[in-house]
């Protein structure tokens, strides 16, 4: 499916850029941000400019875009035609989703503990341990101080399977998501 996506996706994310202005000027943004980044990176096979810029578009917390790509992911799997008609972040859904499969590999699962600070939600699970479903893109760090710059009403300790480390991509590399 990712093949078919691939050569769909930059038609669309044109498309999608046309339509919405946020989206396009932080592309640009990333783009020319990439530019500068990508040299020195080891990137795994398939890894193209067009996933590295997703990420930095993704990881820039001085917009708004990644708040609205998360509703976006929230609410736009409703059904297949909510999400063919109304979703608004197709082609950045789908290089930002390939680029963290990319840069995981098949190693497995790494157990890796990290840190997700958020301030707007208080959450207590029934249980320590419990299993944790975010439903979106969510930035952690392997720090927990600057996990908690991002909000202290709920600071969550995650043991993942699914991260990957983006600090070398991230706009913020200091953040060390």
């Amino acid at each position: 499916c990712w093949e078919e996506m691939e050569k769909k996706a930059m038609t669309l994310l044109q498309e999608e850029m046309a339509h919405h202005t946020l989206l396009r000027e932080s592309w640009e943004a990333a783009r020319e941000a990439w530019e500068r980044r990508q040299h020195g990176l080891t990137l795994p096979p398939g890894f193209k400019a067009r996933h590295g810029i997703a990420i930095m578009v993704y990881t820039n917390s001085s917009n708004t875009l990644y708040l609205e790509l998360n509703q976006a992911v929230r609410t736009g799997g409703g059904s297949r035609e909510l999400y063919l008609r109304h979703f608004p972040f197709k082609a950045l859904h789908f290089y930002l989703t390939r680029a963290l499969q990319l840069l995981r590999g098949s190693g497995g699962c790494s157990g890796e503990v990290v840190f997700r600070g958020v301030g707007s939600l208080r959450f207590e699970p029934k249980m320590l341990g419990d299993v944790v479903r975010l439903g979106h893109f969510a930035s952690s760090s392997l720090d927990k101080e600057v996990a908690h710059t991002f909000g202290n009403a709920t600071l969550f300790s995650l043991r993942t399977c699914f991260g990957v480390r983006i600090q070398a991509f991230s706009v913020f590399p200091k953040e060390l998501e």
